[in-house]
């Protein structure tokens, strides 16, 4: 009985130590289908305002493309979001301290971009 919950402590730890995931970036998130027809300025304040909500920067580059950076603690992360009235894409651009080495990234990246994900669709509601 010892041997085993010597066993579970372990593997609980070196899976707890992960601290980098697969990188991607996140393509074609459908805008959420609505009673009324939603335009890409639409979606383009949906954007800004999940990005105030949840403590982005964002800045509208031009139509369509919008600059989006998050600071929390010693960690920094800049993406393109790229939109139109039907999809918009959130692609990485650069990090500070998310130990990203092209193909792996600090794992808060995905719950971060998820999370901007998941407010912009609300606000598209």
């Amino acid at each position: 009985m010892k041997k085993f919950a010597l066993v579970s402590v372990l593997l609980a730890s070196l899976t707890a130590c992960k601290t980098t995931v697969p990188m991607r970036d996140f393509n074609n998130n459908l805008v959420p289908t609505t009673n009324q027809t939603l335009t890409q300025t639409d979606v383009a304040k949906a954007i800004l305002k999940a990005c105030v909500q949840l403590g982005w920067q964002c800045q509208k580059l031009e139509s369509g493309k919008i600059a989006g950076q998050l600071n929390i603690r010693s960690h920094q992360l800049m993406v393109d979001i790229n939109y139109n009235a039907k999809t918009y894409d959130i692609k990485y651009k650069d990090s500070v301290n998310l130990k990203y080495n092209g193909k792996k990234i600090h794992r808060q990246y995905v719950n971060w971009v998820n999370n901007l994900i998941r407010h912009t669709n609300a606000e598209l509601i």
